[in-house]
């Protein structure tokens, strides 16, 4: 017994490896920079030298734990929400956020998706049909532009207005004939979601499909995922009204564990 507290007692001794330590540090202090960060700030920050700076960086831009953003400043990229996934498949988030949109589905038997933010793309998270035959077509892992939905605009809904003009400074991609093609108007539609809470779509990422959504908040206020529900144009007794509550209640549930 003694042999074994010694043992572990040596373990809890050993030091962290000092290059390994440095690149953590600089992975968390990327991922903590909404706006990007460039060399001279990783090297400032972390009081390291240009070039072992640069030798990391291009290491987690080169297997993907980094990327370039439109101004040419680094921030986080897709690997390590990847690696995350993984932990969150393994426990019980995965199961409570599914249980939410089930339970959202079964209040107003449209659609529901969950999704996250990556760079000026949606990412489909999760998904939930409703019973209806016609119905959205979509799948988990699915990259929308998130100016052309409901789900990215209540994303969106938490950058600030320099982030979203910087962000479509070159220009904005049509998907269809209704998809929004100005900064301007995509900002007056954040705006109103800030104030009011939700997001629309009508047909401006899938013809046929009208969009409501909701930003969902992690603890310290800053938008973290997207919840949306999905109504095919033809479905005529529909009512967005009818929908906000369930949505917001789902919301809620969802923030109280994140």
């Amino acid at each position: 017994m003694q042999l074994m507290e010694e043992g572990t007692q040596k373990l809890m001794e050993v030091k962290n490896h000092r290059m390994l330590e440095k690149a953590l540090q600089m992975l968390e202090y990327i991922a903590n920079q909404p706006d990007g960060v460039s060399l001279i700030d990783i090297c400032s920050q972390l009081s390291m030298a240009k070039s072992s700076a640069y030798g990391l960086l291009m290491t987690f831009v080169n297997m993907g734990y980094v990327k370039k953003s439109t101004n040419n400043r680094f921030i986080i990229g897709m690997k390590p929400f990847e690696i995350g996934s993984k932990f969150v498949e393994n426990n019980d988030f995965s199961l409570y956020s599914r249980d939410v949109l089930k339970e959202l589905v079964d209040a107003v038997d449209e659609t529901a998706h969950l999704a996250v933010l990556d760079g000026s793309d949606v990412v489909y998270l999760s998904k939930c049909d409703c019973s209806h035959v016609v119905r959205m077509s979509s799948s988990v892992g699915k990259r929308i532009p998130a100016h052309a939905t409901a789900l990215g605009k209540a994303l969106l809904s938490g950058k600030t207005d320099e982030e979203i003009r910087e962000m479509y400074s070159g220009g904005m991609r049509k998907i269809t004939a209704k998809t929004i093609d100005d900064v301007d108007i995509l900002l007056q539609q954040l705006n109103e979601t800030r104030q009011t809470g939700f997001s629309y779509e009508q047909e401006e990422s899938t013809l046929g499909v009208q969009c409501i959504a909701v930003p969902v908040k992690e603890h310290s206020g800053s938008v973290y995922l997207g919840l949306s529900l999905s109504v095919p144009i033809i479905r005529k007794d529909f009512n967005f009204d009818l929908m906000k509550q369930p949505l917001l209640e789902a919301k809620l549930r969802l923030e109280r564990v994140l």
